[in-house]
């Protein structure tokens, strides 16, 4: 009998340099996922959609096609010329599609008053 393979902890994937440090965002670059940590930032050869699956009870969300965020990454939301972004806690900037703003504002994520 043929078993299914063992879901891996995304954080098993990260590279020597980054392994102890917080993940805070995922972000989708053709083939690879950038993984931005506290410690930096890597590529890492997979799908975002599998990336975001590996993360499993991790509390975040996505904000954009090609990103996902740890809830406790973000340390603001402000709106500059009508676009509404995450600042997240290594002054990294991560959009916020009007497709996900939605649904991110009904989770209580967009609190500051940011609408898109």
């Amino acid at each position: 009998t043929e078993t299914a393979p063992t879901p891996t902890s995304f954080a098993a994937r990260l590279p020597a340099k980054l392994k102890g440090g917080a993940i805070l965002a995922l972000q989708g670059e053709d083939h690879y996922v950038r993984v931005h940590t506290d410690a930096g930032s890597d590529l890492i050869l997979m799908r975002l959609a599998d990336a975001i699956a590996e993360m499993g009870a991790t509390p975040g969300a996505r904000t954009h096609r090609s990103w996902w965020v740890a809830k406790s990454a973000g340390k603001s939301t402000p709106r500059t010329n009508g676009r509404v972004a995450f600042i997240l806690t290594n002054d990294t900037e991560v959009p916020i599609s009007r497709g996900y703003a939605s649904e991110l504002r009904e989770a209580g994520w967009l609190t500051n008053g940011s609408g898109v």
